[in-house]
C-alpha cells in the first residue's frame, strides 16, 4: 500500500473532525434563545448611513454561524503542470491534490492549527527518500495547567524541538530537522522549560502542494532548562540519531548511513543589560571517535552601544541529530554595534583557524553603517574582507535612501573581488507609495561579472536586469499577485534570464476563490560572487543553464466562524479584521521586500504565541479573523535555508482594525 493511501484517510479524518466541530457550534446557534420584540417606536439608524465598509474578515453575511469559538477552514483544490528542460535532462510534473489549513480555539485545551496536504504526482525522488504524498501537521499552544503550567504539542510533519538556549545564540546554534513524528514543550514556574520529540527525519518539497519525504532512520531528543535563582539559567539537552543519512544527501568518508549520540550542557547569566552563556558539546559519530564542542559567548549595552564577544573550539565530526553543523573550526570574534536617531554602526572580526588542520583558516572583517541625514536621505554602506588559505576576498556596498514623492527609493553600489573573478552591480529599487490594498516595488540593475569560470572557460559579460514585485484588489473580487525579473546579456554569454510568478485571484463569493498562477523561469549559466561569511569562503558556483513553465489552478473555500466570527485572541462580539503577509529573504538586506526578493516556503508563523499556520509556496500567510488591537507576530525559523536567519524570531507589532486587512514583510537576512 502507498504512502499516500495512508495519509488520504488521516486527511479525510482531519477534515471531518474539524468539520463536525463546525456543525456542532451551528447547530447550538439554531438552539438559541428567541430575540426580545422591539420597543414601540424605535427605529434603526445605520452607522455612517450605510457606508462601511463590509467586514473583511467575516467570510460569510449569514447569522446562522454565530455561536462558538473562533474557527476557521481553509480547503484548496490544486491542479498543476510543470515542465523543465537544461541541465541534458527534462521533465515534465503534474502535481494535483488538496491543501488544507485550519485553525480553531477552545476554552480548555488552547489553541490548535491543521496544516495537511495530499497529492498525486510530483519530481523524481532521490536515493533515501521515500515521499508520503502530501504532509499533515496538528499543532496545538497554549494549553494550560495548574500551577502555571502550558503545554504545547505538534504530531505529523514537524520540527524537532531544541531548548530555548539551544536555539537563540548569537554565533552558533543547535539547528532542528524536519521529522515525520511527534513533539512537546511545557513551561512552567521558574523558567522551568521541558522539551521531547522524535521521529524518520525527512524534508519537505513539493510545487504548490507540500510534501514530506522521510529519509531513512530515526532521531530522538529530550531536554530542559531551568533558572533556580535570578539571573542564571542553566540547560541540557541529548539527541540520538540511528541509521540516518546526514543533512539530507551528505555523507562522512563515503558511508551512506551513520548513528550519532549528541549531548549539549549549557549555563547562562544575565542582568538588565550583560548576558555570559557557556556551551559544552559532547558527541560522536559512528566509526568515528569521540568530540567535543565548547563555545563562550557574551553581550554587554552601555547606552547606545552593543558589545559582542566570543570563543570557541569545535572538533571536526560533531553533528546534532542528522543535521551538520559548524565544526572543525575554533577562534574567536568579536562584534560592536552603535545605534541613534541618526546613526547606525556595526564593527566585527572573526578568526577561524581549522582544528584537524585540514580545514580552511580565514580571518574575516566586516563593518556597516547607515546615516539619516535628514527625515528623506539616508546614507550607508557594508565592507567585509576575508583572508583564507584560498587567497584574499572582499565586497564594498554602498547605497543612498531616499523618500520622494513616488515612495522610498534605493540606490545602491556592489563590488566583490575574490580569487575566482569580479562583480560588480548597481541598482536602483523603489518601493512605491500606492493606494489602500495595492503595493508595487520595483528593480533595476545593471552587472559586470568578469573572470569567474564556467566549464573551465574564463567568464567575461555585462547584465541588464530589471524586477518588479507586488499586487492588489481591483474591485470586490479580484486581485492580482506577482514577481516578474528579467535580464539579459548586453554584453557575454553566461547571464540570467527571465523569471515570472503570477497568480490571478477571483472571490467568486463570500467563501469560494479561484486562483490562477503561471510561472516561468529561463536561467542562463552564471557564476555570482558573494562575500558573506567567515565560516563559508566565497567559492565560484556554476549554476546550469535551465527553464522551467509552469501552470497551477486552485479552487479555494475559506470560510471563518464564530460569535460574531469570533477573532482570534478577542471577546465573542469583539470587532477584528485580517492579517496577511510574506516571509522572505532580504537579498540587500533593507527590511523591505523587493522586487526579486523569493519567499521562504514551509516556514511557521505564529500568532501571539497562540494560533500558527504554514506560509505557502511564496512565503505568504495569512490569519483571516484576528481581534482588533495590538498583536504580536513571530516566526519559528526551523525550515529557513542557510545561511538565512531572523532577528529575535522575526519578531513584528501589529496593529488590526475592524473591517481592515493588514498586511506585514518580515525578513529574513544573511549575517554579516
Amino acid at each position: 500500500m502507498t504512502r499516500l493511501s495512508h495519509l488520504a484517510p488521516r486527511l479525510a479524518i482531519g477534515l471531518c473532525g474539524l468539520g463536525g466541530l463546525t456543525c456542532s457550534n451551528a447547530a447550538g446557534a439554531q438552539n438559541a434563545p428567541a430575540a426580545l420584540p422591539a420597543l414601540s417606536g424605535y427605529q434603526d439608524h445605520y452607522i455612517g448611513g450605510g457606508n462601511l465598509t463590509p467586514d473583511i474578515s467575516a467570510g460569510d453575511t449569514s447569522t446562522r454561524d454565530t455561536e462558538g469559538l473562533a474557527r476557521s477552514l481553509q480547503v484548496d483544490g490544486v491542479v498543476s503542470a510543470l515542465s523543465s528542460h537544461g541541465g541534458g535532462s527534462s521533465s515534465n510534473v503534474t502535481e494535483n491534490g488538496i491543501v488544507a489549513k485550519a485553525q480553531w480555539e477552545t476554552a480548555r485545551y488552547g489553541a490548535w492549527s491543521l496544516d495537511a496536504s495530499a497529492r498525486t504526482g510530483g519530481s523524481d525522488m532521490g536515493p533515501y527518500e521515500q515521499g508520503q504524498g502530501g504532509v499533515i501537521a496538528l499543532r496545538q499552544r497554549g494549553m494550560p495547567f495548574d500551577g502555571d503550567w502550558q503545554a504545547d504539542n505538534a504530531l505529523g510533519d514537524v520540527n524537532s524541538p531544541d531548548i530555548n538556549m539551544a536555539r537563540f545564540q548569537p554565533r552558533f546554534y543547535l539547528p532542528t530537522a524536519p521529522i515525520q513524528g511527534g513533539s512537546t514543550e511545557w513551561r512552567g514556574p521558574s523558567g522551568l522549560q521541558l522539551v521531547a520529540g522524535g521521529g524518520v527525519p525527512g524534508l519537505y518539497d513539493g510545487i504548490v502542494v507540500p510534501n514530506f519525504r522521510t529519509l531513512d532512520g530515526s532521531t530522538a531528543t529530550a531536554g530542559a532548562q531551568w533558572s533556580p535563582v535570578p539571573h542564571w539559567t542553566v540547560g541540557a539537552q541529548f539527541i540520538e540519531a540511528h541509521n540516518v543519512n546526514l543533512a539530507a544527501g551528505p555523507v562522512i568518508d563515503g558511508s551512506s548511513l551513520t548513528s550519532s549520540t549528541t549531548g549539549l550542557l549549557s549555563a547562562a547569566w544575565a542582568d538588565d543589560n550583560k548576558h555570559v552563556q557557556a556551551n559544552l558539546l559532547d558527541g560522536g559519530i559512528s566509526g568515528k571517535g569521540n568530540a567535543v564542542g565548547t563555545w563562550i559567548d557574551g553581550s554587554i549595552t552601555q547606552g547606545r552601544l552593543l558589545q559582542n564577544a566570543g570563543v570557541f573550539r569545535i572538533d571536526p565530526n560533531l553533528t546534532w541529530g542528522n543535521q551538520l553543523i559548524s565544526n572543525d573550526a575554533q577562534g574567536g570574534y568579536y562584534r560592536v554595534s552603535y545605534q541613534s536617531r541618526q546613526w547606525l554602526g556595526d564593527l566585527g572580526i572573526d578568526e577561524v583557524r581549522s582544528v584537524s588542520g585540514l580545514g580552511t583558516s580565514t580571518t574575516f572583517l566586516t563593518g556597516d553603517t547607515r546615516y539619516q541625514m535628514s527625515r528623506d536621505w539616508g546614507i550607508g554602506s557594508v565592507a567585509n574582507a576575508s583572508h583564507s588559505d584560498g587567497g584574499t576576498s572582499w565586497s564594498l556596498e554602498g547605497f543612498l535612501d531616499h523618500i520622494n514623492g513616488g515612495g522610498t527609493g534605493r540606490a545602491q553600489a556592489d563590488f566583490t573581488q575574490t580569487p575566482a573573478g569580479k562583480d560588480a552591480m548597481f541598482t536602483l529599487n523603489e518601493s512605491w507609495s500606492t493606494p489602500v490594498n495595492f503595493r508595487l516595488s520595483t528593480s533595476a540593475a545593471v552587472e559586470r561579472i568578469s573572470g569567474a569560470l564556467i566549464n573551465g572557460l574564463q567568464q567575461d559579460s555585462t547584465v541588464l536586469s530589471v524586477a518588479a514585485y507586488g499586487g492588489g484588489q481591483f474591485g470586490a473580487g479580484f486581485g492580482i499577485e506577482g514577481n516578474v525579473r528579467w535580464a539579459e546579456a548586453v554584453q557575454g554569454k553566461a547571464a540570467p534570464g527571465i523569471f515570472a510568478n503570477v497568480s490571478l485571484t477571483w472571490q467568486m463569493s463570500h467563501a469560494w476563490q479561484i486562483l490562477a498562477t503561471y510561472y516561468d523561469s529561463r536561467i542562463g549559466s552564471w557564476t555570482p560572487l558573494i562575500v558573506e561569511s567567515p565560516l563559508t569562503p566565497p567559492v565560484a558556483t556554476p549554476v546550469a543553464a535551465v527553464q522551467e513553465r509552469g501552470v497551477f489552478l486552485t479552487v479555494r473555500y475559506r470560510r471563518a466562524r464564530g460569535s460574531h466570527f469570533a477573532p482570534l485572541g478577542g471577546a465573542p462580539g469583539a470587532g477584528s479584521g485580517e492579517i496577511t503577509g510574506v516571509v522572505f529573504l532580504d537579498a540587500n538586506n533593507n527590511g523591505r521586500s523587493d522586487a526579486g526578493e523569493a519567499g521562504a516556503a514551509n516556514v511557521t508563523v505564529v500568532l501571539d504565541r497562540r494560533f500558527s499556520v504554514q506560509t505557502d509556496v511564496n512565503g505568504r500567510f495569512s490569519f483571516p479573523v484576528v481581534a482588533t488591537g495590538h498583536h504580536v507576530i513571530t516566526v519559528v525559523a526551523d525550515n529557513l535555508p542557510l545561511p538565512w536567519t531572523l532577528l529575535n524570531e522575526g519578531r513584528t507589532a501589529v496593529e488590526v482594525t475592524t473591517r481592515d486587512r493588514t498586511d506585514i514583510s518580515i525578513a529574513a537576512q544573511r549575517p554579516r
